[in-house]
């Protein structure tokens, strides 16, 4: 028998069909919704369950489309928003190759954002998305600046990897990731090479973003390397410093 599409809502990307064992189109049958936040409004939260049809075989999936606040970017260097997808599908799609699996740090003072974002960039990159593993790296380090409120430092001009100046010979400021980055430094959060490792990230996300670039998986690994090196270098060390607290404490006269 066949069926007819006319009218028909169709979901807006193509997903994995089990029997198509391919990414295909899939028309809605069924949706659901939910919608949560803050009273306050700084936060706003919707999960949609979605029974689809495959447009191709009418072999039946599940869906689920989460979507947050937090995961609409502002890219203050372009002036945009950019939106990352969280899709997930019932059966899910199989690993076609073996050895993408990433063994994740258990970080232990790693602030709740910036888990949530490492959690998913390893998941992206373990599920060979390498172009929303890249965003979401750039994401990381705006978080970081976020956390530590870096609002603005010194620009680096991309060309010649040197401080970029205006007409009057002067340094440039700016409250965008490139200022910010340096603002890490300024702040001796990173040191001068932590800080350049930075901008080799921000650049990828960037190039990424706007010329729809789909990084290698070496690329998005030895950046999650350096992430997670980052992370250490920022948080990990409280513990230290937690441990220095007590060593005093227990040594103090009484």
């Amino acid at each position: 028998m066949e069926r007819s599409v006319t009218n028909m809502e169709m979901f807006r990307n193509k997903v994995y069909c089990r029997s198509c064992t391919n990414d295909t189109h899939h028309a809605i049958l069924s949706k659901h919704s939910i919608d949560d936040g803050d009273e306050e409004g700084y936060f706003h939260m919707t999960e949609v369950y979605i029974i689809g049809q495959c447009m191709g075989c009418e072999t039946i999936t599940f869906i689920k489309e989460y979507d947050d606040s937090t995961m609409h970017f502002y890219n203050s260097e372009e002036d945009e928003v950019i939106h990352l997808d969280d899709i997930q599908i019932f059966p899910p799609k199989p690993l076609t190759k073996k050895g993408n699996h990433y063994e994740m740090v258990n970080f232990q003072h790693l602030p709740e954002l910036l888990a949530t974002l490492y959690k998913q960039v390893v998941a992206n990159y373990e599920l060979k998305h390498y172009l929303l593993a890249a965003a979401g790296l750039r994401m990381i380090i705006e978080g970081i600046c976020n956390d530590l409120s870096i609002e603005d430092g010194y620009v680096i001009d991309d060309d010649t990897g040197e401080l970029a100046l205006n007409k009057n010979g002067e340094k440039i400021r700016r409250r965008n990731l490139n200022g910010r980055i340096n603002g890490l430094y300024e702040q001796r959060i990173l040191t001068e090479g932590q800080t350049a490792i930075l901008h080799i990230i921000r650049k990828l996300g960037n190039q990424t973003v706007h010329k729809l670039n789909d990084p290698s998986r070496k690329i998005i690994k030895d950046s999650l390397e350096i992430v997670e090196h980052t992370f250490r270098n920022i948080y990990e060390l409280k513990k230290y410093d937690s441990l220095k607290k007590k060593y005093f404490t227990a040594q103090a006269p009484e």
